[in-house]
Parts: C-alpha cells; structure tokens; sequence
C-alpha cells in the first residue's frame, strides 16, 4: 500500500489555531475555516466548518437531525479512522442549505495543535 500524503495546516498560533485528530494528531483543519461553534454532534459540542482536509468519507445516507433531514456521511481521519464528525450534501429544509457541502467536527474528537 504505500505512504498516505497528508495536508499539513501551518498556523502561527496567535490568530488561528490548527486542530487535527485527538489519537494521531493529523491536521484536519483551522480555527479561521469555524463558520459556527454553536452544533451539537453525538459526542457533545461541535463546529460546522467550511473546508476539512485528511479525511475520509462515508457512505451518504439520509439522517433525522433537530432541524430536518440531511443526507450526510460521516467522516474519519485519513491516518487512523478515528471518526471526526460528517459532511452535509443535501438539506430538504430551505433555510437550511447552506450547510450543504460543510462540515461538522465533533470537539471531543479533536485537539489543538502546536
């Protein structure tokens, strides 16, 4: 199988922070990508963000959430397949779309790092 290429996120640490998988540490995303901290994923606190990198995703399917219908996949860090959160496709609520294409990183999934 051969090595896995991942993203590295440079940040200076002053105006943005890089978070990346809590086991492997692998980068998955910044602090300037959050377009809202206040989600709820199944393991607590969540961000919706606009751009994830070093994942994986999911088969798609539809899933009841709080404010309607989404088909969703769920998504995994590249290096070890720690689940991270999902990524929205579709929303069947129109006030809703704009999550399409976005994606959900669960905090208890993710750390800071340096």
């Amino acid at each position: 199988m051969g090595l896995r290429y991942s993203t590295h996120i440079d940040s200076d640490g002053k105006t943005a922070i890089t978070y990346g998988c809590c086991y492997c540490r692998t980068h998955l995303s910044s602090s300037s990508l959050i377009m809202s901290k206040d989600y709820r994923g199944r393991t607590g606190d969540a961000f919706l963000m606009e751009k994830v990198v070093n994942i994986v995703q999911g088969t798609k399917q539809l899933r009841d959430m709080m404010t309607g219908k989404y088909l969703v996949s769920d998504i995994r860090c590249h290096q070890c397949g720690n689940l991270v959160g999902w990524k929205y496709h579709h929303s069947e609520v129109k006030n809703q779309k704009y999550k399409e294409g976005k994606y959900i990183l669960e905090l208890q999934t993710i750390v800071r790092c340096k």
